[in-house]
């Protein structure tokens, strides 16, 4: 074996020191890009999620896990922060809603969960005075409407009317059902401090707070008739009662074949004796005649007439129901017990009336 042209010779300081450099540089750089991973919790509207991320800002984040901001989504910390190794970002997506406050209709996007949230964001107060559905308490979704009314109490004074009572008094001399006024009634007057509760613009229930009577009312006096009438009755004209005789017919006049029906003036939309008393009066009636209501294009009004069992008449009224050849005769002597059973015994009957003129 031939011997190296030159001996050798140990290594120098300088590369030695140039391997050591070498030695932990390489390692170094090969751990680098394991270091360079940073974990970042991600929370979107509640839910958690978790990311080994280089990114370097929220925004870099956030299109690594493909999540998209609209206008008023909010995120935390803002898109351009930095992030590091255990960073959170919280996300939360608004809600779109419509608010309807007492007919004024808002349309706003909510960052918030339930409907206080949102109330809050159209500022408007729920804890004062307002009426929500749905309730404060619900959750928001996507599209719904919340009906706001606001609700206040309203203090009113006013004037009203106090009825007065009616005291009957009994009276031997009138016939059972007959009633006089004595003494009439006034109306009393009082001072009113109400409380009314108020919603969406509309009055609702009130309370009465305060009263103070300023004028008392006075009571109204009325005779109340016990004497009892004999039931016993003779269907005869008035003009005949007095007399003590049924009434006889005319010799003469034109004579038509009728269905015969009775009432009264306190039956159902009759109006009382005071419309007979009127009637009697411009029609002229007799003394003692009888009113009876016909059809117009048989009988014209005016016309004297003679009903069998009744007596003479005046066609003084007419009704709905009178049509034809009908005749409704009317009962009003004696009060209006005597005259109800009266017309209750004429019934339903078939005469033939005689027209005098």
């Amino acid at each position: 074996m031939g011997k190296p042209a030159h001996p050798a010779q140990h290594l120098k300081t300088p590369y030695i020191a140039l391997l050591l450099v070498a030695a932990i540089v390489v390692p170094t750089t090969a751990s680098g890009f394991v270091w360079a991973k940073k974990g970042v919790t991600l929370v979107v509207d509640g839910q958690t999620s978790y990311y080994r991320t280089e990114a370097d800002t929220v925004g870099d984040v956030l299109t690594e896990a493909s999540i998209t901001l609209g206008e008023h989504d909010v995120v935390s910390p803002a898109v351009d922060a930095p992030v590091s190794d255990g960073s959170t970002v919280v996300v939360r997506y608004a809600t779109p809603v419509t608010i309807d406050c007492d007919g004024d209709l808002l349309e706003l996007e909510v960052v918030g969960t339930t409907v206080a949230d949102a109330l809050v964001a159209a500022g408007l107060d729920p804890s004062l005075g307002l009426q929500v559905t749905p309730a404060a308490e619900a959750p928001l979704c996507d599209g719904m409407t919340i009906v706001a009314k606001d609700v206040f109490l309203r203090i009113e004074q006013e004037e009203v009317e106090i009825p007065f009572d009616t005291i009957e008094k009994p009276d031997p001399d009138m016939a059972v059902g007959q009633r006089k006024v004595l003494v009439k009634g006034v109306p009393g007057r009082a001072l009113r401090v109400c409380e009314v509760v108020v919603t969406g613009g509309v009055e609702g229930l009130r309370y009465v707070k305060a009263e103070k009577v300023l004028a008392e009312p006075k009571a109204e006096v009325v005779a109340v008739g016990t004497r009892k009438v004999d039931k016993r009755i003779t269907v005869v004209s008035r003009s005949a009662a007095r007399e003590g005789r049924a009434a006889a017919a005319p010799a003469s006049g034109k004579r038509i074949t009728m269905v015969s029906t009775a009432y009264t003036p306190w039956d159902p939309g009759c109006g009382g004796l005071g419309v007979i008393e009127r009637k009697l009066a411009a029609y002229h009636v007799p003394a003692g005649w009888g009113i009876a209501a016909v059809d117009p294009d048989v009988i014209p009004l005016g016309s004297r007439l003679y009903v069998p069992g009744y007596g003479y008449a005046v066609a003084a009224d007419t009704g709905g129901a009178i049509r034809g050849n009908r005749v409704d005769v009317c009962f009003w002597s004696g009060g209006e017990s005597a005259s109800r059973h009266a017309a209750l015994g004429w019934g339903r009957r078939t005469v033939t009336v005689t027209i005098l003129r």
